[in-house]
């Protein structure tokens, strides 16, 4: 009866491995995934507020350099387009976008290209509605009616909610601006103050990447270091509890009473735990805008916590674009899987105790 109810006890810990194992692989390609909106920083002022000459002087003096990408847009009403050649419609939200529309989509393209400055009567369209309308995502060079003017399909943005983008009119006064930064760890608190100096905008929302990709590699981070103590309480339960044939192992137990030996394991469980916070924090690639200019600064974490914490309020109530809505869903995905994989390991610390406490009181009662 015992020996079937140490059975139990192992198929139990092997099965909380297997899925903690699987836990993290899923975990780590996301961390990947989300690598990719780590340089997006995107600000949103009031309707109307940033003038294309705004937009112009800007890119021109220098600031741009910065950038790989940007762009300003303008949300326009909903407008129904459709198509003369399968009589097909959809009402979409329509944005009128000058710069480069990869500044806000990203690689997003399932198909074709982004329209490029100075084209006209092109636009993007999202994946379901191309399907909805045409039946297939093969519509570039396809062309769609809106407002009784044609328009020819430059490229499919990934997503399904219903959007259309075209280039924007000379003389717009847009809603936001996005840019792409040329390296992803770098300060999104200088970028955010550069796009507020030039275009206004200090309480406008903030969509910042490399805000979601550290986040969630640091609480990737703190769970991963439980697996050190984890692999070290498994060996040492091992070691003290452990059979070979129908005796216990004097080697084993001759290890066991070094003291050496166990501290050693534990300075290995050390090393490896900090060795795993030196990684994490290093592929968080946080930068100057997670780090105090002075330690003596208490202060700072306090108030990076209110300020992170409510862009992501902000985000989580008002997602502009797909791309936004995909990044921080994949966020709060990431950051579920990463609060499991922590509870999981925990349950299986305290089966692996509670397992090694249940079989010295049987060999106990052995003894006796």
């Amino acid at each position: 009866m015992r020996k079937l109810r140490a059975r139990k006890r192992e198929l139990w810990a092997v099965a909380c491995i297997l899925l903690y194992l699987a836990v993290n692989v899923w975990i780590l390609y996301k961390l990947f995934h989300i690598r990719e909106y780590a340089d997006i920083a995107a600000l949103s002022c009031q309707a109307g507020s940033i003038a294309e000459t705004a937009f112009a002087q800007w890119r021109e003096n220098g600031d741009g350099g910065m950038y790989s990408w940007a762009a300003v847009w303008k949300a326009e009403k909903k407008r129904r387009i459709i198509s003369e050649d399968t009589g097909g419609g959809r009402s979409v939200s329509c944005y009128m976008i000058k710069g480069q529309p990869g500044a806000i989509f990203g690689r997003g393209l399932t198909e074709g290209r982004y329209f490029t400055e100075g084209e006209e009567e092109v636009c993007l369209l999202d994946q379901s509605t191309v399907r909805q309308i045409f039946g297939s995502d093969k519509v570039t060079g396809l062309t769609v009616q809106m407002d009784g003017k044609s328009f020819q399909i430059a490229g499919v943005l990934e997503g399904s909610a219903p959007v259309c983008v075209i280039p924007a009119r000379k003389g717009t006064a847009f809603d936001g601006i996005a840019v792409r930064k040329n390296e992803a760890g770098c300060s999104s608190n200088q970028v955010f103050s550069m796009l507020e100096t030039a275009f206004g905008g200090a309480d406008g929302q903030k969509v910042d990447g490399q805000l979601y990709y550290v986040t969630a590699w640091l609480l990737y981070t703190g769970t991963a270091m439980m697996i050190p103590v984890l692999l070290v309480d498994a060996m040492l339960g091992y070691i003290r509890y452990g059979k070979r044939g129908s005796s216990r192992s004097p080697v084993i137990w001759t290890r066991l009473k070094n003291p050496v030996f166990r501290y050693g394991m534990y300075l290995t469980c050390l090393t490896m735990t900090v060795g795993i916070l030196i990684l994490g924090v290093r592929m968080a690639d946080m930068g100057s805008d997670y780090l105090p200019t002075y330690w003596s600064d208490f202060e700072f974490f306090s108030k990076l916590f209110k300020d992170k914490a409510e862009q992501i309020r902000s985000l989580a109530a008002h997602q502009e674009f797909s791309v936004w809505e995909e990044m921080f869903g994949v966020w709060r995905r990431l950051a579920g899987a990463e609060i499991f994989a922590g509870m999981l390991a925990g349950v299986l610390h305290i089966s692996l105790k509670w397992g090694q406490n249940v079989h010295s009181t049987y060999e106990s009662e052995e003894m006796e």
